[in-house]
């Protein structure tokens, strides 16, 4: 009897990229593939990629190169890039590194069993071509892959969504839309993956449903923008969170990512009268500046912004709110970046994800004149990391003796003896085992009380479950 191939994923970028490799994952077992952790000895190597900056795309090229001694040991080895960066960069990836089997983007995730089983073909005829070679001809024929490539236009309607194999067995992610029609001006999204198309509401209530019986605890919805979801007949994202938390069941409701733009007063009535909606919001504001907020394409102002989280606060008491910001874009000067600093000063979030501009190619914003240096961009940053911080720090020092209800999400990073905890309010926590527990909490609803904050994390104990 044949041994079953051997596959291995690793994943780069956001939560969008997570859900394709759970997706990419069930198309392989289904074929027959046999997840395995060492990369060593993998027949199918995929590198899932994420292109929204220069760095992760840099990232993935120098990890690349070590992969090539992969490629010495087992000619029959299939390296595979998919994901953003490879919807971007297509035919580009194998000219920097030929021993490259297998391109495609996440649009195409549905033609993945046809264009494996191209490329396997086609790397076992060029191994018995390599044997029959000598000296310098079989060292370069070593080194060239399938040159297989998906169909960068595919519209993505036949995602294989039944077979997603899912990484945890407590929390699930869902994807709700895919695609993005912002263009905002720094961002390659829509370029990568596509125009705006969201799932049918009752196929993705039918999924959640089915999550929920099987013990799932913690749903996480997932969009570029599910502000924007139309799930037919005018169905909207607050229709589809309203139904979602009808469900029986204990359970958290997580969404991510939200627009301003299509934030609505709905959605934040939604929210306020959940049972099972997480009482968080990542809502990324980019710049403090209205200016530059119109040079991006973001389609709101500061003061429309800043009357959404009036909003919000008003009716969500306790809100989490965590935001994306961007320093140094083009035409930033001093005073726009002065009005980043004192939004994240007025409004205090719980965490924030910040960075500097990185030019993308294919994106309007390289046709937009007055770069800030980087040597600038860099040092703005580092501003704002400070003074989020110091935030982050004065929030977490005072949460010190509030009670809180979470769920277990794993080992602590640091120590084995230690769990980290994830609340219903979505901030990490890091509690001791409670001694003599011999049950695994992993996965699993606590009951703790905050003892210290600190600038990252929370520290805790559990009180019950």
């Amino acid at each position: 009897m044949q041994d079953k191939r051997k596959f291995k994923i690793l994943t780069y970028g956001c939560q969008m990229n997570t859900a394709d490799s759970e997706m990419i994952s069930g198309v392989l077992k289904k074929m027959g593939f046999v997840e395995i952790e060492d990369m060593n000895s993998a027949d199918l190597l995929l590198v899932n990629t994420c292109a929204v900056r220069t760095r992760p795309e840099e990232k993935v090229y120098g990890r690349l190169s070590n992969f090539q001694h992969l490629k010495e040991k087992n000619p029959l080895l299939l390296i595979g890039i998919c994901g953003c960066m490879a919807q971007k960069e297509k035919e580009k990836i194998i000219e920097k590194a030929p021993f490259v089997d297998l391109v495609f983007g996440p649009q195409s995730i549905g033609e993945l069993p046809l264009l494996i089983e191209q490329a396997f073909k086609v790397v076992d005829r060029k191994k018995r071509q390599m044997e029959k070679l000598e000296g310098d001809k079989k060292l370069k024929s070593r080194f060239r892959g399938a040159g297989i490539y998906g169909n960068f236009e595919n519209t993505g309607d036949d995602l294989p969504e039944q077979d997603v194999s899912r990484e945890s067995n407590f929390k699930a992610f869902v994807t709700i839309m895919r695609g993005c029609n912002n263009f905002c001006s720094y961002c390659v999204v829509p370029h990568t993956r596509g125009r705006e198309k969201s799932r049918p509401f009752e196929v993705i209530l039918g999924e959640v449903e089915e999550l929920i019986k099987s013990g799932y605890k913690e749903i996480t919805l997932l969009g570029q923008n599910v502000n924007s979801y139309n799930g037919g007949a005018g169905r909207s994202f607050p229709e589809l969170l309203a139904a979602i938390d009808k469900m029986p069941g204990r359970f958290y409701l997580r969404y991510t990512t939200s627009h301003p733009k299509d934030l609505s007063d709905e959605l934040i009535d939604v929210m306020a009268k959940g049972v099972h909606i997480a009482p968080h919001i990542h809502l990324p504001f980019q710049s403090g500046s209205s200016k530059i907020l119109k040079l991006m394409n973001r389609k709101y102002t500061r003061e429309h912004y800043l009357s959404l989280i009036e909003k919000i606060r008003a009716k969500i008491p306790g809100v989490s709110l965590t935001t994306d910001v961007i320093a140094g874009f083009a035409q930033e000067t001093r005073e726009d970046f002065e009005e980043t600093v004192s939004l994240l000063k007025l409004v205090r979030y719980d965490s924030a994800y910040l960075f500097y501009y990185s030019e993308r190619e294919g994106t309007h914003a390289l046709s937009i004149d007055g770069a800030v240096p980087v040597k600038e961009r860099i040092a703005r940053l580092e501003e704002l990391i400070e003074l989020q911080m110091n935030i982050t720090f004065d929030i977490n020092r005072n949460m010190a003796g509030e009670l809180h209800e979470g769920i277990v999400e794993g080992e602590a990073p640091k120590n084995p003896d230690e769990y980290s905890v994830r609340t219903f309010d979505n901030h990490v926590v890091i509690v001791p085992r409670p001694e003599g527990l011999k049950k695994d909490l992993i996965g699993e609803f606590v009951n703790l009380k905050i003892t210290e904050g600190y600038n990252f994390v929370l520290r805790g104990e559990i009180t019950g479950s």
